[in-house]
Parts: structure tokens; C-alpha cells; sequence
């Protein structure tokens, strides 16, 4: 798998956090410092239901993925 440097610090982000997630897009430092991912879980309505059953007058939400915002930061040399 080719290296791949961090979206946040520019430093190389190790393999095997690329094998376990490979849509990362931070090091496993700047992960942290963003609050333990460098994505949200945001509700989104779901309307798959016909329009007199229970789930569709109350409705149903899922999760969707969404990248939070990337501020690179400066490395100290």
C-alpha cells in the first residue's frame, strides 16, 4: 500500500491505520486532537415507508458519514 501523508500534518500515516480504515485521512495524533476522527455521524431522515405506517407519521433516522473539516497545522521543526 503506498504511503500516504496526513491531510493535517503532513507526516506519513502508517499502514496499518490505512488497512484497518482506508478512508482516513489523518494520522492517528491528529485523530486525537480532532476529537477521535477525522469524521462525523450526522441523522439523516430516512422516508421509505408508506405513508400510513408507524415508522412513516414519526419517522426513522439513520447515520451518515460526513468528513469534518481538515485545518492543516504547522509542525514544529
Amino acid at each position: 500500500m503506498p504511503e500516504q501523508p496526513c491531510a493535517r500534518c503532513g507526516r506519513p500515516i502508517p499502514p496499518e491505520r490505512l488497512e484497518a480504515l482506508p478512508e482516513t485521512r489523518v494520522c492517528v495524533a491528529c485523530a486525537a486532537a480532532m476529537g477521535g476522527s477525522d469524521f462525523e455521524l450526522v441523522p439523516v431522515e430516512e422516508r421509505t415507508s408508506k405513508a400510513e405506517s408507524y415508522k412513516h407519521r414519526f419517522g426513522v433516522a439513520g447515520l451518515a458519514r460526513v468528513p469534518k473539516p481538515i485545518v492543516p497545522v504547522r509542525r514544529k521543526t
